[in-house]
């Protein structure tokens, strides 16, 4: 359960421009909101330590040499085991997305593997042997378009696109020394 976090403008500009540029200074955040270094680094280490921000580096899988991206469904039988089923198919390097799901499969997982080859091995050998896969469904992803990085504004703002229980935006800027 998420406890709840609240945003005001100052967090939603921290998180946006970080998501554009990661490595961006506090020097120049504090500069382009006209604040000081330290309220910046105060505001940075909230949003980490809170779960709100994560820093990582993303590697582009096809410009490294990841050529089969796949999007695969699966049901889990008996259901008491989805989540134990979740959590194997989580630790495998090649799954980057695991969600549990409504409808007519119980788990939806993101796999990118160097090749169709690789991706046949892994579904044999990796995926359909885990104990409580029942069926599977796989979506090959023929070409990306887009990489999606989620702007803090665009859910923020859009009452019927956030859970009130998880942030709250608020307009007050503080300027933390």
């Amino acid at each position: 359960m998420s406890s709840r976090v609240e945003l005001d403008k100052t967090d939603v500009y921290l998180l946006n421009t970080l998501s554009n540029d990661g490595r961006k200074s506090f020097t120049e955040l504090a500069q382009e909101l006209n604040a000081s270094v330290g309220m910046v680094r105060n505001r940075y280490k909230r949003l980490v330590d809170e779960g709100v921000l994560h820093i990582i580096g993303w590697t582009d899988p096809v410009k490294s040499g990841m050529n089969s991206y796949a999007r695969i469904v699966m049901k889990i039988r008996p259901t008491e085991m989805i989540r134990t089923v979740a959590e194997q198919v989580a630790e495998i390097d090649e799954v980057s997305f695991v969600a549990l799901t409504t409808g007519n499969y119980d788990l939806e997982i993101n796999v990118t593997c160097q090749n169709n080859s690789d991706l046949l091995k892994l579904m044999h050998s990796r995926i359909h042997t885990i104990k409580g896969v029942f069926e599977t469904s796989t979506t090959m992803y023929m070409e990306i378009l887009k990489w999606a990085s989620h702007q803090v504004t665009s859910f923020a703002e859009a009452s019927d696109h956030k859970n009130p229980d998880d942030f709250v935006m608020t307009d007050t800027i503080k300027d933390e020394h």
